[in-house]
């Protein structure tokens, strides 16, 4: 039954309300585990496992001589916001899957006071149409307190909560082209005359609602249970959330709009009977929660599609009914990216005000503490994808933020690195390992993109997942996750193992191949072999990494009579000879199964050959650090002309994965590369092509910067390079090599 029925004078009260103040920030603490869980989850008697609702619960109790902390860990499923006295604190949980389902832990006092609190939260469970990469068992809330004080006042389960479904809500599919994929949110359908206005808040009287029920216990990950949902804290840090104006209308019709809209300063009303529409632009690919501020428009209607930066049949939108009450505040129940934002107004016998409308962008809370300058062309590249990076940094790294939001390993590993180039905080990457090490199925290999509700497993992917960790621990040391993952590693060697060729020891018939050809398969292979040698020498396993340096020189040798043309010098994609790719070879070089003699030759031909059309930034990845690591970087300025301007229809470029331009214009540019675990020796080899100048800055996982401010003028360089004190290095030139040391330092060559 819904709120209206069975409560019907509640909503008709005068009352206006705020669902979610944007300078609120929620006050994460890390490190802190409750003192006992006696907690239960709770729900609503109304909410159905697998269907779509919104849940609204309270808690009001009174204070008296507080002082101090207020620590509660909370988690729900599916997602929740929580607000305390009207106040929004946090949104969560990070997305996990129910063996490792994530907690937070947050300090409440700076929004509780002397005497009556209500601390509420919204909980939503998006049931069929849920996102790809949320899993679930059942609509759930979970509060603890972290000692028997708060745990007295605000457990759920052992003290009592109201609860009622919000008839408001309604799911609106995505409408998509036939046969395309799409894993993020869907849409809103509001009806504003049945929500409750104003429940966060103290004075709201809740006692026409329900008692929550208890559903089920609490359950420690690492622990035997009868249920899921096992928790385990929260491995990354808070989401921020920022208002954002739209910076300009780019069509309207029905009406004029005024000029000081867009800044929140003077609100648009739009008369009785009539039809408008207004396009918004902000300007570039963001992310967050819209939310439109209105007032009146009894029997209005106010349809919003979110549209990407590039062309797409994808249809996001969302519906709202207002109810003629004044200031009333909408906000989706789930993220919305676009740059465009288009308004369908229709109103009946009353005007509607729209008071304001902004986006709340939403990510992950990094610092930039990277910089890049040379040219404008490399400028632009640089901020360009930096900012499309850091929007698809939240709870996970998704490459994808309009059509997917899902965090695919291939994707994540580079994501990830770009992240860690430019804050230092490698929160997001590890806990990107960890998760694809615990999506791992009964074979041994890991999932292709997790967490995710399918089983979309790749061969390639795993070996992705090797390098990836390597790539890791080079920039933090990290023993103890390199030890944790270590046996991942081993088991998809092994099994890759099982489906060699008995004859040639070459990749044989497999499942999870999908298409890959015998050479680049292989050359994967013998990559994430080498990769796993030097992870294993880490963890303090030397036979393991003899063992494998061994097979990948034996195997080198079979690769190269089977896949080597000699007439063109560059390793084909099979035995057959007749396909060749960039990608192909780059791998072949990184893989050390080039001759030593022959790799000079082969990069310069491979730099020479045209890019297949389906050379993704995946393979430019490798691409490119093949180019840096046998210094063939001649042609690197020109391989990033696509990059510059962002053209609208190539989708391509709006992913989070364009940072492979800045992790290469930071490594091969400027020439800042690791050459130990940790970041402890550092190489710094420019290679600036026909730049004059390079300055960049990139922080170091142990804190300070490494610093370069150079001049090139007739192949001679000059300038300054700055290590971290405690960090040594070299500085290459042309062939000729300086020691550096902690501290700046005048470079002349």
């Amino acid at each position: 039954m819904k709120y209206l029925q069975r409560c019907i004078a509640a909503f008709l009260l005068p009352l206006s309300g705020a669902m979610w103040p944007v300078q609120a920030q929620s006050q994460q603490v890390a490190g802190e585990t409750p003192a006992q869980w006696d907690a239960r989850w709770i729900t609503s008697t109304e909410a159905a496992p697998a269907l779509y609702g919104v849940y609204l619960f309270r808690k009001t109790f009174t204070l008296t001589n507080y002082s101090g902390p207020f620590l509660i860990h909370l988690t729900a499923d599916n997602r929740y916001r929580l607000y305390v006295n009207g106040r929004f604190v946090a949104m969560g949980p990070a997305r996990s899957d129910l063996a490792n389902w994530y907690y937070e832990t947050l300090d409440l006092s700076a929004y509780l006071k002397y005497g009556t609190n209500v601390i509420a939260a919204e909980v939503i469970n998006y049931g069929p149409d849920k996102p790809r990469g949320q899993l679930t068992q059942a609509t759930g809330l979970l509060i603890q307190g972290h000692t028997a004080r708060e745990a007295a006042i605000i457990n759920t389960g052992s003290t009592p909560w109201q609860t009622m479904e919000d008839g408001a809500v309604y799911c609106k599919p995505v409408i998509t082209a036939p046969g395309a994929f799409y894993g993020a949110y869907p849409g809103d359908s509001i009806v504003a005359e049945y929500h409750p206005w104003d429940w966060q808040e103290a004075t709201y009287n809740d006692s026409c609602w329900d008692k929550a029920a208890v559903a089920a216990p609490v359950t420690l990950q690492g622990t035997s249970a009868l249920g899921w949902r096992m928790l385990s804290p929260r491995p990354v840090g808070p989401l921020q959330h920022q208002r954002e104006n739209f910076t300009r209308i780019a069509e309207q019709e029905g009406v004029t709009v005024p000029a000081d809209f867009l800044k929140g300063i003077k609100p648009l009303t739009i008369p009785a009977q009539r039809k408008i529409r207004l396009l918004l632009d902000r300007g570039q690919l963001t992310t967050g929660f819209p939310e439109l501020l209105l007032s009146g428009g009894l029997d209005a209607s106010v349809r919003i599609t979110y549209r990407a930066p590039y062309n797409n049949e994808t249809i996001v939108q969302d519906v709202i009914r207002p109810d003629g009450g004044n200031r009333r505040k909408f906000t989706p129940v789930g993220y919305r990216t676009f740059r465009y934002v288009q308004l369908d107004i229709e109103t009946g016998k009353s005007s509607l005000t729209l008071e304001d409308y902004y986006n709340v962008y939403t990510q992950y809370g990094l610092t930039e503490k990277a910089a890049f300058s040379a040219s404008p062309e490399t400028d632009t590249i640089w901020q360009t994808a930096r900012r499309i990076a850091f929007a698809g940094a939240q709870d996970n790294l998704y490459n994808d933020l309009w059509q997917e939001q899902l965090q695919y390993i291939q994707d994540a590993h580079i994501h990830g690195l770009g992240i860690l180039y430019f804050s230092g905080d490698g929160q997001l990457l590890r806990n990107a390992l960890r998760q694809f090490d615990q999506s791992r199925i009964p074979e041994g290999l890991i999932r292709t993109r997790y967490p995710a509700d399918d089983m979309q497993v790749s061969v390639a992917a795993a070996f992705d997942w090797i390098v990836a960790i390597q790539d890791y621990l080079l920039f933090k040391e990290d023993k103890a996750l390199a030890k944790q993952l270590y046996p991942g590693v081993r088991n998809i060697l092994d099994w890759f193992a099982r489906y060699r060729d008995a004859a040639t020891g070459l990749p044989g018939n497999m499942p999870y191949r999908d298409s890959a050809a015998i050479a680049p398969l292989t050359f994967q292979y013998l990559y994430s072999l080498r990769q796993a040698a030097a992870i294993a020498g880490y963890c303090d396993k030397p036979a393991d990494s003899t063992a494998y340096v061994r097979i990948a020189d034996k195997l080198r040798e079979v690769v190269y009579r089977y896949c080597f043309d000699a007439g063109k010098g560059l390793y084909a994609e099979t035995a057959g000879k007749k396909t060749f790719s960039r990608y192909t070879n780059a791998m072949a070089v990184l893989a050390e199964a080039v001759p030593p003699r022959q790799v000079k030759n082969v990069m310069q031909r491979m730099v020479k050959e045209k890019a297949l059309p389906e050379e993704s930034l995946r393979d430019k990845f490798y691409i490119f650090r093949a180019m840096q690591e046998t210094g063939t970087t001649g042609t690197f300025q020109s391989e990033l002309a696509p990059w510059h301007p962002v053209q609208e229809e190539n989708s391509s470029l709006y992913q989070s994965v364009t940072c492979v331009a800045n992790i290469y214009l930071l490594g091969i540019t400027a020439g800042i590369q690791s050459t130990s675990y940790g970041f402890k020796t550092a190489l710094i080899a420019p290679a600036p092509g026909n730049l004059k100048q390079v300055n960049a800055a990139m922080p170091h996982p142990d804190g300070g910067m490494i610093e370069v401010a150079l001049n090139f003028d007739d192949n001679r360089v000059s300038g300054t390079v700055t290590l971290p004190f405690g960090i040594t290095g070299k500085f290459r030139w042309r062939g000729k090599e300086t020691v550096l040391h902690g501290g700046p330092q005048h470079i002349e060559m």
